[in-house]
């Protein structure tokens, strides 16, 4: 009998698989879940706050010129918007002082009618005043003044001027 000689078998030493790959995948979707509301934020704080894409925001100078008016004193609180379309549309919104208010109408619509507290808008304003085409003095636009007092010294005033 003929002894054999046992075989040495040489095992190979790569390197097997491992499971980082599953376990980056794993750790990918809390990520982005976390991720997206972030860059949703980011993208919201960043872009214009107008809702309608025709609108955007002016000097008050230019809207209250449009309309024949200029800023009265002491007024805060601006905020003003041109709607662009077939015509422009500005928008002033600004507080002021109660007892100033009257006194800014009437020096810079000296031949308009004092303004009224019946048939306005909205309910909430106390005092309205509308001029026509014509009535605004080297201006071609049609004016609409909405007064809302604001406690006993202060007045939210909402100013528009169109082309009439």
């Amino acid at each position: 009998m003929t002894q054999t000689q046992p075989e040495t078998v040489v095992e190979q030493t790569e390197r097997g698989r491992t499971r980082w790959g599953v376990f980056l995948a794993i750790l990918a979707v809390p990520t982005l879940v976390v991720a997206a509301p972030i860059a949703l934020l980011v993208a919201w704080l960043f872009t214009d706050d107008s809702v309608e894409a025709d609108v955007k925001k002016t000097s008050c100078a230019e809207a209250l010129a449009y309309g024949g008016a200029k800023l009265p004193t002491g007024a805060y609180d601006t905020l003003c918007v041109v709607r662009a379309g077939q015509e422009s549309r500005y928008e002033a919104t600004f507080r002021a002082p109660r007892d100033g208010v009257d006194d800014w109408l009437a020096a810079t619509y000296p031949d308009a009618p004092a303004p009224r507290a019946e048939r306005c808008a909205t309910e909430q304003t106390d005092l309205c005043l509308s001029l026509g085409a014509g009535e605004v003095p080297g201006r071609d636009a049609v004016v609409q003044v909405e007064i809302t007092y604001d406690g006993p010294k202060w007045s939210q005033v909402r100013f528009v001027a169109s082309a009439g």
